[in-house]
């Protein structure tokens, strides 16, 4: 996924945040694979080394412990808030403030405006993540979500 970062960079660079300071983490196993991209001023980038998965599904279900950890260990000292952004994704207009509240997610447009029925949420209810044919109001996009740390 580091062959998207150069774009991902760009257009956050121009969309993303403007005016404001904004301190980019990439999480990696391919750290000489970063490419350079001029920042702004007020916004630097840190490349975190994660450990290599073979499948892209054990990188998914282990995002959220990556970002716990990371967390713990430097988010809470560094930042405010923390917008997690998946690198394969490009800003194509403004990304402000007006976002960042203490939790935020995004609806996935593939589900917007589609009934519950049609949300491809967890239905085993022997599963942590179950969720009841007759819950569910939203069904949210994991690749843009975030919130206070």
């Amino acid at each position: 996924y580091v062959a998207f970062l150069k774009l991902f960079l760009e257009t956050a660079e121009k969309h993303f945040m403007v005016g404001h300071r904004v301190h980019y983490y990439v999480f990696t196993d391919q750290l000489a694979a970063v490419p350079r991209v001029t920042l702004g001023t007020g916004r630097q980038l840190s490349v975190l080394e994660v450990r290599a998965y073979k499948r892209w599904q054990d990188v998914s279900m282990r995002r959220m412990e990556m970002i716990s950890d990371f967390c713990e260990r430097r988010f809470l000292s560094e930042v405010d808030y923390l917008v997690c952004v998946d690198v394969d994704m490009e800003f194509r207009d403004h990304v402000g403030v007006e976002i960042l509240t203490p939790l935020f997610g995004t609806l996935h447009p593939g589900f917007y405006g589609s009934s519950r029925e049609a949300f491809t949420y967890e239905r085993r209810p022997q599963s942590q993540a179950y969720i009841p044919k007759d819950e569910g109001d939203f069904y949210y996009l994991g690749a843009f979500f975030g919130g206070s740390v």
